[in-house]
Parts: structure tokens; sequence; C-alpha cells
């Protein structure tokens, strides 16, 4: 989606404002090296250009005058897949990711947009019931058998390569979004602890509408009354990935406002996409006068299902046996983003009979990174080519994650290449335990 006829020297110009500084000690990104292991794009083309710190040095060199803002920058800014890998290894605390996500929003304000870019950032995204209607043609392909016979004969393969992954990552539909289906309050099961805001995310909602009811159910369970608001937007990941921020702060701004008035002790999503910007709401507008406390008292109360869960099930909770070897894939959203590791680990090793099985590649991206897979689809899969190895080894049948992206690259995986391992969402898994020890009971 590059936009064509671009002005360096326009973009050039909207980067001398830009404090590199704000973004940690630069000057030991440009001497230390400990990122280049961590970066999935130098793992795949081992040049400087597309390490963090050759980013970062490209970018002081646009502020500085001495590189121009060309095509071949642009490129080299937007092959990053922001999966903050090299912010949690960096000794200096370079926020390299976060000064690349600036960078696009300083190329994005001055060069034209792509007409289907400006639809899905400006239009498409601001309401969840207008995707829905967007995915109806998506439901009938799959239900008629169409799919089944275009994938048989792999027809799409004849046509582009990109289009035929980008209709293998979607997984089956369900036959309406679950804010159709459920209420907007529903009571805690046994004593009531408190109560929750759920977050309901786009892809949560009209693609795995079964886990984020699981998700809801687990908490009930745990002993909390949930709240759904149903208005809901986008959290805005991807119009921030995409340096698109305008559109972005009406539905942040909108979020905060719904849950304003709900009088939630949390507000639990089960997208790591989603949880990890709902979080830095209070960074957005922190200079907000109008809104800065509200978006603080916000991002304060969010936090990951796994997270959530972890403290939540106090140790009258019982886990029904679920046998089987897992392994859990961190997504880069949970894990480098929101700092998360133990909290899904508890979890999955409460459940009894279940043999957990650490990865060995502590915390590498499977690729998906948002719309990379489809944007950068030959990178992507040397990406996750590299994932599925190290699932492997773990001789895992289950593969379990938290983020609908990494879900549809790993199902995706499974089917491309003949995986023998199933993959989950944690909160499915989580749930089959505890409905596991009810039958006992």
């Amino acid at each position: 989606m590059m936009a064509q006829k671009i002005d360096a020297d326009i973009i050039s110009k909207s980067f001398s404002t830009l404090d590199i500084h704000d973004y940690g000690d630069v000057l030991q990104c440009m001497r230390c090296g400990l990122c280049l292991p961590s970066c999935p794009t130098y793992r795949t083309d081992g040049v400087e250009t597309e390490t963090p710190r050759g980013r970062v040095a490209m970018i002081k060199g646009v502020i500085d005058g001495k590189l121009p803002a060309n095509d071949e920058f642009i490129e080299h800014i937007y092959d990053c897949l922001d999966c903050r890998n090299c912010q949690t290894v960096c000794p200096a605390g370079v926020k390299a990711g976060e000064l690349v996500l600036e960078a696009r929003h300083r190329i994005e304000q001055n060069r034209p947009q792509h007409v289907i870019k400006k639809f899905m950032l400006n239009y498409a995204i601001l309401s969840q019931n207008r995707l829905a209607r967007f995915l109806s043609p998506m439901k009938i392909y799959q239900r008629t058998g169409l799919q089944a016979l275009i994938r048989k004969y792999d027809i799409l393969k004849l046509i582009s390569d990109d289009l035929r992954l980008m209709e293998a990552l979607l997984p089956p539909l369900p036959s309406k979004p679950l804010s159709e289906d459920l209420p907007e309050e529903l009571p805690a099961q046994g004593r009531e602890k408190g109560r929750v805001g759920f977050f309901l995310g786009c892809a949560m909602n009209l693609i795995f509408a079964d886990v984020s009811r699981a998700s809801i159910d687990n908490i009930t369970r745990s002993g909390y009354r949930v709240i759904i608001p149903k208005e809901v937007q986008c959290c805005g990941t991807p119009n921030i990935a995409e340096g698109e921020r305008k559109v972005y702060r009406e539905m942040a701004s909108n979020t905060i406002s719904l849950f304003r008035d709900k009088r939630v002790d949390a507000i639990v999503t089960d997208c790591a996409a989603c949880g990890a910007e709902l979080k830095t709401y209070s960074e957005i507008f922190a200079k907000d006068g109008g809104l800065s406390q509200r978006a603080a008292e916000f991002s304060s109360k969010v936090r990951d299902i796994s997270e959530f869960l972890d403290t939540a099930f106090d140790d009258s909770m019982v886990f029904g046996p679920v046998a089987g070897k897992v392994s859990f894939h961190d997504p880069c959203h949970l894990r480098h983003a929101q700092k998360l590791i133990l909290p899904q680990r508890n979890l999955l090793k409460r459940i009894p009979d279940l043999e957990y099985s650490e990865l060995s590649d502590e915390g590498q991206c499977c690729g998906s990174a948002g719309i990379y897979n489809i944007t950068h689809r030959e990178r992507s899969m040397k990406i996750l080519r590299a994932k599925t190895e190290a699932i492997d080894k773990t001789g895992a049948e289950k593969i379990v994650s938290s983020n609908p992206g990494c879900i549809m690259q790993l199902m995706y995986a499974k089917r491309e290449w003949q995986k023998t391992w199933e993959v989950q969402h944690i909160s499915e898994l989580i749930n089959r335990s505890l409905r596991t020890k009810e039958k006992i009971v």
C-alpha cells in the first residue's frame, strides 16, 4: 500500500521538529549491537539497514539533513515489524520501535494516501457493524463450499500469491458477531467480587467470537460481573501502526468515554494488541489537558486476560485435567509491549495433566505483525518458518497464544505446512479445563 509520487523534501522538513532523544539514549544505540539477534528483519536479511540501530541512524540522518526521506528510507521504516523485541533487550532503554512509529506518522502526514488504506483507516474501522457487513461475502464464500473448492485446487495461486495468502489466513467465521449475542451485562458466577469491563476488539468480535465467549465465561467464573459496552470501536492499533493519528485519537477518546461511568475495577481484553494499545492511551493523551486524567485512569485499569485471571483465580479455583503437551507463543504485544511473561505461564501450569514446554526462540515474532504478512509476504513467511521450527522442536501437541493475528498466522502454518499441532487461544484452553472440572464433580 505504498503511496506514489512522494516529495522527499517536504517529508524531510517534517522531521526537523522530531526530538530523537525523547526515545532513549540514541548515542548508545549507535554503539551497541545487542538488539541485532533479536530483530526479525536482521535475522532474515542480515544487513545493517534492517536493524533497530540502523533505522534509528537513518532517522537521525534525515533529522540532521544528511539523508533524504526518499522511497528507500520509507521502505526501511516500513520494513520494521514493530515487535519491540529490541526495546526489551536494549540496555540503554532506546525506544526504537516507538521512534519508527513517529517516523511513519510524519511520513503519512506529508504524502498522498493510497485509496484503500485511506478507506480502511478513516472509514471502515470506525464501526464494528460496518466491518461485519464487509465480512458478509466471506461468510457466504465459506458456507457455500466455494472456499473448499478454491483451496482444493489451489486456484488463487494462479491469480496472485498475495491474494492466496489473504484468503488462506482467514479462519472459519462465526455466523454473527459476538456483540449481537451477548447482553451488555453478565452476572458473576457465585459470590460477586467486583465489576469488570470487557473490551471486545474487532477481530475477537467478528472472527474469534467463541474465544471471547470463553474469556467472558472465565471472568464470571472468577467471581466478577462483566460489563460489555456495545458501541466500542477499534482500539486504534492498525491506525497507529500505519501512521494515522487523527481517527485514532477519535476512537481512543470514544473508548475512554464508554468505560468512564461503568464503575469497573478493571478493563480486560483477550487481544494482546488491543491491550498494548489501550495501555498507551495515558501516554497519547498525556499533554491533552481535557483528557489526560481520564486517559490515565482508563489505562491504569487495563489488563490482559491472562494478567487478570492469574490474580482473579484464587487458591479455591479448581482446574480440571487436560492431557497433552503445550507451548505458549508470546505475542509481541504481550511480551515486549506489555512486558507480560509469567501470568499466561502460571495459568497453564495450574492445569492438571498438561505438560508445559518452553519455546527456545526467546519471544521471537511469528511474522504476522498486523498486516505485515500481506505487505511483506516473503519476509513474513521466513519469520514464520523459523517460528514453526521452534515449535516443532518442543514436540508440542498444542501451541497456545493470545492475539488474533498470531493465531491466524499459526493456523496458516499448520494448514500450509501440514503440522500436527493444534492452535488455540489461552482462554479456550482455560475454559476447557474449568468445564472439565465441572464434569468430574
